[in-house]
């Protein structure tokens, strides 16, 4: 009896250190270690379509850090609201040798608002852990699972969650109803699409990313989406809180956002008429455009309302006019309201700003856009309304809506549409230089910056700051050293295309070096070329500039009497098919005059062509450093 006794405690002994110690975490996955800072090991996301407005989530994972740098890859991050409810949280912590160090309750994890600070009203929460582990490697699993309530959007499946990640395998398993068909989108991977029929009712597919090699970090690489492994899951019929809709395409989507700013742009009577007096006197339509919008600019100021239905749906007009606040949607479909009073019609349109873009045309998604704004028929042309900032110049569209498709919302559904694109010749910062050396070699000059296009965004936004933000921000980014500022102005001009003028008169001490008899001036040292390429052979993306633009310099530099000029760089004439360089140094009116203009033509350059554009770079970076020698008078 005793020994039966003894053999059940030996059993539960074994059972339990079976449970806090994983053999498998004490080693690393052969060749996954390259380039790593994090090892995922498994990544598992079961999603199950219940009904046409509830689908369930279980995942499960484990990640190994290897050092400080892969930190972030083990913490743990689960957004949720009212209508995407945890239902259950837990995670362990394992040391380098596979040892439990930590079982995680759900009681550990962090709960808090994802925008306490500076959004109205949101449901929006976040639940966190962050692992307090020193020594590495250590391995953190992580499991959860989520009901959600109103579908518009199945979540974006990541199994890559960044650079230096390593994946060993991950897999994403969508169950649904075989009557619920939905649209999908696999990108940057080969993935390959499995399907099995689990009965005669229901269909589940299947997709993994195994053995995948963590990525280094490039210069100027494509944004996250161009980049890293992914799939969008779209439901074709949706039902959201009671709005029911479809994604066959655009047009059909364009239809469900149509549904929810019907009804949403009535007016008191008293705005109405108030309108209608501030733009009965104006002589033209686009005067009385610009008047409408200045007006809501005055007197509204944005606020997300990111709850439920609202997420997606404008608040009415006539809180908005109410209350003076709004979001994207709220503050577009105010203007549209405001127009339709005086009886110019306008497009509700929704964009995706930033990094966030409409990448394509044959699958309509609610993840391709994130941002509204308005669109103004005009003189077979289109005024575009970017209705959240109060500063922003009338008309103007800047880098994060520019360059990319939209999607029009009109009377028959959604439309997609290009926005204005701006070329090298349109963004065009403009720079002129008048400067006097003295025999010690300081300087004072008179400096000015255009700036135009979307350029125009890098100086613009200093007309809304105050007078010392403005002058602490030229003297942290003027590349000047002993640089003192007497006085500037800056003037913003302009509606559609908009320019910024910033006029500076400054001082600067040892402005030119000094050896011997001889002073050595730096033509450019207010506009150096700030992009860095290192030299390599082994590229993996394109190059991506944010945009396509030409700098021009025209500097005159007034030399000290007592001194010659003893050297004058030559002309130089760089350029690939990508960028191009051209300098000029000649005497005229006793004054030294540097000209210079670098362009940058297009913002893709493939990867192939690398080393072209690094080589050329380095050499136009090399020319544009010249310096003007001047001697001594005997």
């Amino acid at each position: 009896m005793r020994n039966n006794l003894l053999f059940i405690l030996l059993l539960f002994s074994v059972l339990a250190s079976g449970q806090k110690h994983n053999p498998g975490y004490s080693t690393v996955p052969t060749g996954l270690d390259k380039n790593a800072n994090a090892i995922v090991r498994y990544y598992n996301k079961d999603i199950e379509r219940v009904s046409d407005d509830q689908i369930k989530t279980n995942v499960s994972m484990a990640i190994t850090v290897l050092n400080k740098n892969g930190e972030s890859a083990g913490l743990f991050h689960l957004s949720y609201t009212d209508e995407k409810k945890v239902a259950k949280v837990s995670g362990a912590i394992y040391g380098a040798e596979g040892q439990l160090i930590n079982q995680i309750k759900k009681k550990d994890f962090s709960d808090f608002s994802n925008f306490a600070d500076f959004v109205f009203y949101s449901d929006s929460r976040s639940m966190v852990y962050s692992p307090k582990v020193t020594k590495y490697p250590y391995t953190v699993e992580y499991s959860y699972s989520t009901v959600t309530t109103g579908i518009i959007h199945i979540d974006l499946w990541q199994p890559v969650e960044g650079y230096g990640i390593a994946v060993a395998e991950a897999t994403l398993r969508y169950t649904t109803p075989k009557k619920m068909t939905f649209k999908h989108v696999a990108q940057n991977h080969e993935f390959e699409t499995r399907k099995a029929e689990l009965n005669p009712e229901t269909w589940q597919y299947e997709w993994k990313v195994q053995n995948f090699g963590a990525l280094k970090r490039e210069p100027y690489s494509p944004d996250f989406q161009s980049i890293f492994p992914y799939i969008s899951l779209s439901p074709v019929h949706f039902n959201y809180n009671g709005y029911s809709g479809e994604y066959t395409n655009w047009n059909g989507y364009g239809n469900w956002v149509k549904s929810l700013i019907e009804e949403t742009t009535v007016l008191p009577e008293e705005t109405i008429n108030r309108i209608k007096v501030m733009t009965d006197t104006l002589p033209s339509t686009r005067e009385k455009i610009k008047a409408v919008y200045q007006h809501m600019q005055r007197k509204t100021r944005y606020v997300c309302i990111s709850v439920g239905i609202e997420g997606f749906k404008p608040m009415q007009a006539a809180d908005v006019d109410k209350y003076g606040y709004g979001d994207c949607k709220a503050l577009s479909n105010y203007t549209r309201a405001l127009l339709t009073a005086i009886g110019i019609p306008s497009y509700y349109t929704e964009i995706g700003a930033d990094t966030r873009r409409i990448r394509f045309t044959d699958i309509a998604s609610v993840d391709q856009t994130n941002h509204a704004i308005l669109a103004v028929p005009f003189d077979n042309d289109t005024i575009w309304l970017e209705c959240t900032n109060p500063y922003n110049p009338f008309g103007y569209v800047g880098s994060a809506i520019a360059n990319r498709k939209a999607l029009l919302v009109g009377e028959k559904g959604g439309e997609l549409v290009e926005m204005p694109d701006f070329g090298t010749a349109d963004n065009v910062l403009n720079k002129r230089l008048n400067l006097k050396i003295d025999e010690n070699g300081n300087a004072t000059a008179d400096y000015t910056i255009k700036a135009s296009g979307l350029v125009f965004e890098d100086y613009g936004f200093l007309g809304v700051a105050t007078a010392k933000i403005q002058k602490d921000y030229l003297l942290t980014n003027i590349p000047i050293n002993n640089l003192t500022i007497n006085d500037f102005n800056l003037i913003n001009d302009g509606d559609e295309n908009p320019t910024a003028l910033l006029t500076i008169h400054l001082n600067a001490g040892n402005y030119a070096s000094r050896a011997g008899d001889r002073l050595f001036v730096p033509l450019n040292h207010l506009s150096p070329i700030k992009i860095k390429l290192p030299t390599t052979t082994d590229r993996t993306f394109d190059v991506h500039f944010e945009y396509p633009q030409t700098e021009e310099s025209d500097f005159h530099y007034e030399i000290p009497d007592t001194f010659e000029v003893e050297h004058l760089p030559e002309a130089q004439n760089l350029e690939n098919k990508y960028i191009s360089y051209h300098s000029s140094c000649e005497m005229r009116d006793n004054k030294v005059v540097f000209t210079r203009k670098f362009s940058i033509h297009t913002n893709i350059i493939p990867r192939e062509d690398y080393k072209e554009l690094q080589e050329t770079l380095e050499q136009i970076k090399q020319k544009d450093n010249a310096k003007l020698v001047l001697k001594r008078k005997a």
